[in-house]
């Protein structure tokens, strides 16, 4: 019986927080004994795909729209999208003897209706993968969008069997609004052993910062961070920002690439977008910290950055705020450094307090990547879904 991914296309490219949990959501289950099976009914990208079914380390994957690439013509492409949906019906409707389960993350909540009507009626389980709360997320500009998020956080819990949650606070909120719902939380989650085989690494001098240009007020905090901590003669290294651009004629790029130039130290700030995955991990591992910036705003809270996964198991000091997810995991300089609050000041002043103190922050980051290890390490959790579905 297979286990199938509904809902968000693209799989396996991209280096976002969706994609990467997606592979290792379905990755844990294979390991654990599952047939997972990726169903992409959008064609997202130009690939150098020739056949509709592939493999990615194990996991098969299914595109159904009529042409597998993203074809640049905007009629062509909206017909494709729509050849996407047949497609996977189609499938849907082939496999539905062998269909156990379907993970449903990131879709509209009409999408979520229609997935669970063919659900009941061909027979299979949908658990919805909950990561964030859609309705704290800015920047929506029309009616339907937020209508849209309003409905998934206060109504998908009874168009499902079970959910997968990321944070207490996402937990709490399910059981809130329907108590007698199965749930599981699995936190932001990493492949471990991708840091171990990783060549020729030297260590550098810069702290860093992994993220979408979608956050560019926090990207913008930590411009303004390292300025204070270069102004006040603490720090001599260099930023690194590892940043997701989709469109460098944007905006929010226009506007981090004027903060940079504004900063006296802007010769200092290393700007690096769209970084491969592989390429990602050695700059990790070069690094002297990791900045993982918590805002005390729902959206954080009810989040788990999936970076610090990834920063866990680099073996490197994580400095991020006292919130969320964090705290529940971390302890202040044992294994990260918590700031009180979401301010400059506050992490200027727990920068001050240890980076000095180089062998506490190896001992802070040891305990980091043991906590991450036996926590946010995605083998622990695939048996542990395996055994939730109840799949034999």
């Amino acid at each position: 019986m297979y286990i199938i991914h509904l809902g968000t296309s693209g799989f396996p490219i991209g280096n976002n927080a969706v994609i990467q949990r997606i592979k290792l959501t379905f990755k844990g289950l294979k390991l654990a004994g599952c047939n997972p099976l990726i169903i992409s009914k959008h064609s997202l990208y130009k690939t150098e795909l020739t056949s509709r079914i592939n493999r990615y380390q194990g996991i098969p994957y299914v595109s159904t729209s009529m042409l597998i690439n993203r074809p640049d013509n905007f009629i062509v492409r909206n017909l494709n999208r729509i050849s996407g949906y047949l497609g996977e019906l189609i499938l849907l409707v082939k496999k539905r003897k062998s269909i156990h389960t379907a993970i449903v993350t990131g879709v509209t909540f009409s999408e979520l209706l229609y997935y669970r009507l063919l659900s009941k009626i061909l027979n299979f389980k949908i658990i919805i993968h909950y990561v964030e709360l859609v309705s704290s997320i800015s920047g929506r500009k029309n009616t339907f969008s937020n209508l849209n998020a309003k409905l998934i956080d206060n109504y998908s819990f009874f168009f499902c069997d079970s959910i997968i949650v990321i944070s207490e606070f996402l937990k709490n909120r399910v059981l809130a609004k329907n108590k007698t719902l199965p749930i599981i939380k699995i936190p932001a989650i990493c492949d471990f052993e991708e840091f171990d085989f990783v060549e020729d690494v030297t260590q550098g001098q810069y702290l860093m910062y992994c993220g979408s240009i979608g956050y560019l007020s926090v990207i913008e905090f930590i411009i303004d961070l390292y300025n204070s901590i270069r102004e006040l003669n603490f720090y001599h290294g260099e930023l690194l920002l590892a940043i997701g651009v989709g469109d460098k004629n944007g905006e929010s790029y226009r506007t981090l690439m004027n903060k940079i130039a504004q900063s006296q130290f802007s010769n200092d700030i290393v700007l690096k977008t769209n970084v491969p995955h592989n390429d990602l991990i050695k700059i990790y591992l070069e690094s002297e910290l990791l900045i993982a910036p918590m805002r005390n705003v729902v959206q954080d809270i009810a989040g788990f950055h999936h970076k610090v996964g990834e920063y866990s198991a680099a073996r490197k000091p994580i400095i991020s705020t006292k919130l969320g997810e964090m705290k529940y995991y971390f302890t202040d300089g044992i294994s990260a450094i918590l700031a009180d609050e979401y301010t400059v000041e506050s992490y200027i002043q727990k920068l001050r307090e240890f980076l000095p103190l180089k062998d506490q922050l190896k001992k802070i980051a040891e305990e980091g990547n043991r906590i991450g290890t036996t926590n946010l390490n995605y083998l622990k959790y695939g048996a542990e879904l395996k055994q939730f579905i109840d799949i034999k």
